[in-house]
Formats: structure tokens, sequence, C-alpha cells
């Protein structure tokens, strides 16, 4: 077994999560690409009749239940998916025409969040998400 093999067995025994074929399968592929996507864009990067979109959807929602992954709401009808990894910390820029989706790291709410912890709060997560109009469809 590799290590992110090992990685994704302990994450889903971490959170209590039964180990079956598609919940390793996606989070396997949601460590090692980096998102986020859509449920189809995960269904496609699948192998061919792996598993059924319904099951997708379904593993994705225990993952965003116990904090396994995150969701950005990219557009207002559609929720993409990325591992939640505690090591990796980043935004998105995302074109209003396109909807490329682009990351990346500078984060000013660092500050803000460090005094907020400093004030007694716990677990604290935040979102940045920016809207614009990439280079590409600007020509």
């Amino acid at each position: 077994m590799s290590n992110i093999d090992n990685k994704v067995i302990e994450l889903l025994k971490e959170k209590n999560l039964s180990i079956t074929a598609p919940r390793k399968m996606i989070l396997t592929m949601l460590i090692k690409e980096h998102g986020p996507f859509s449920v189809e864009d995960i269904y496609n990067k699948l192998p061919k009749n792996f598993c059924d979109q319904a099951t997708v959807y379904r593993c994705l929602n225990q993952f965003t239940e116990v904090q396994l992954v995150n969701t950005a709401h990219i557009e207002k009808e559609m929720v993409h998916f990325e591992f939640n990894d505690p090591n990796h910390h980043h935004h998105h820029i995302i074109c209003k025409i396109c909807k490329t989706i682009e990351t990346f790291q500078d984060c000013v709410i660092d500050k803000i969040e460090h005094n907020l912890l400093k004030k007694g709060y716990k677990d604290l997560q935040h979102r940045l998400e920016f809207f614009g109009i990439c280079g590409s469809c600007q020509k």
C-alpha cells in the first residue's frame, strides 16, 4: 500500500467512516489533485462504471459533514469540493465569464484570525473567494 492509501484509510477511520471503495477512490483523487471540483468533475475523473454519480454526491456530503472536504460556491447553482488539508491554506479567484478557478496563497485574514484566537475563540475557519474577469476573457 502507498503512503496516500494509508493516509486515506487513516482519515476515514479517524472520522468514523466505513472504508468503502468509492470513499477511498474519491478521497484519494481529492488529495492528489487540487480542486475545487464539481460533483460531475469528480465523477468524470473516476474509472468508468466505478460508481454512479449519486454515490459520489453522497460521499462528498459525508466528507463535508466530517470536514474532510471544503465546499466552494463558485456558481449559485453548483457547489465545488476540495480536500480540507490542514497544512495548506489558500483562497480562490473565479472568472465571472469562463468560470476558471485559480488559487492564491495571500491571506490578510490570518492576522484577524490570530486576534480572534487570542480573544478565546476556538476552531476558527474562513473562506475568501474573489470574482473577476480573467485576462483571457478580457481579450
